[in-house]
């Protein structure tokens, strides 16, 4: 008779712990707080509003005490984040990245044709820089409250490249062979110039094509209805590649022909390869997880 008295007291222990552990993942309007299957979800750094809150509390607008890297290192960042729950403890992630930037920077110079410092042409700096990143990986989750434990895997694939061009205020010329010319579009208070005899034309650093695996582990802790916040740490494995690049340049050869001419030199960039493998954010990147 004790024996199923314990047995039954056990049974009901077990029943009581199973519903209140179910409970709590409601809150008081009776809403599911964890993901469910079919759900999606997007997610983004949560440093920025953390160095909001912080600034609004003793102004320090330097805020930046945690680390902003959320992704594999050196495949950049600033990539979309999003899951896919294909049951209550697994997701299928992705992540994308799409960065074009072109720049037109202009810088007045001296107009060599004229003896004044206040006749002034322009010099034109033209700059390409594209990055594009696509990833996937596979969530798998524990836990049964709030604080929910992930790990998996994610790979990911790069492309990038940059690119520059000039166009020049003053030419070359037998009597101007070292004309006035920017050297630095990109400097505080305006550009740099000065008399070159050779000068570029066009730059091509090469493509970079990466490839990266990122096994990751971390916690992931829902503060309300299929909200989170959490964070991870990821073992990067990567491959880089970046292709031959070629950098144009102009001078004045004074010997071709009867009053010389502008002689284009090409020259090629080396192209490199680089293996990565470390840890890629031991500084502790914070992120926000909302699923709909």
């Amino acid at each position: 008779m004790l024996k199923k008295i314990l047995q039954l007291t056990l049974v009901l222990m077990l029943t009581t712990t199973v519903v209140l552990a179910q409970e709590s993942l409601k809150n008081r309007n009776d809403i599911r707080i964890l993901p469910q299957t079919g759900e999606y979800a997007i997610g983004f750094s949560a440093v920025p509003i953390l160095n909001w809150v912080g600034n609004t509390f003793n102004g320090n607008q330097n805020n930046v005490f945690i680390g902003e890297n959320k992704f594999v290192s050196n495949l950049g960042q600033n990539v979309v984040f999003g899951k896919y729950m294909l049951e209550e403890n697994v997701a299928i992630r992705a992540h994308l990245r799409v960065g074009i930037m072109n720049d037109k920077r202009l810088n007045y110079v001296i107009d060599d044709t004229k003896n004044s410092p206040d006749s002034l042409v322009i010099d034109k700096g033209l700059f390409n820089n594209q990055i594009y990143i696509i990833g996937a990986g596979y969530e798998f989750r524990r836990g049964q409250t709030r604080l929910q434990g992930i790990y998996g895997g994610d790979i990911f694939f790069m492309l990038a490249r940059n690119t520059a061009s000039y166009e020049y205020g003053n030419v070359h010329g037998m009597l101007n062979q070292a004309p006035t010319t920017t050297t630095v579009f990109f400097n505080n208070g305006g550009g740099l110039s000065s008399p070159q005899g050779m000068r570029p034309v066009s730059e091509e650093d090469g493509s970079i094509y990466g490839i990266g695996l990122r096994p990751f582990a971390g916690v992931e802790y829902f503060f309300a209805p299929r909200m989170s916040i959490g964070g991870e740490f990821g073992w990067n494995i990567s491959y880089n590649k970046r292709t031959e690049g070629l950098m144009v340049e102009e001078y004045f050869a004074p010997d071709q022909g009867e009053n010389g001419r502008v002689i284009q030199k090409e020259t090629p960039i080396a192209g490199s390869r680089t293996w990565f493998l470390d840890t890629d954010n031991f500084n502790g990147a914070l992120f926000l997880m909302f699923y709909f």
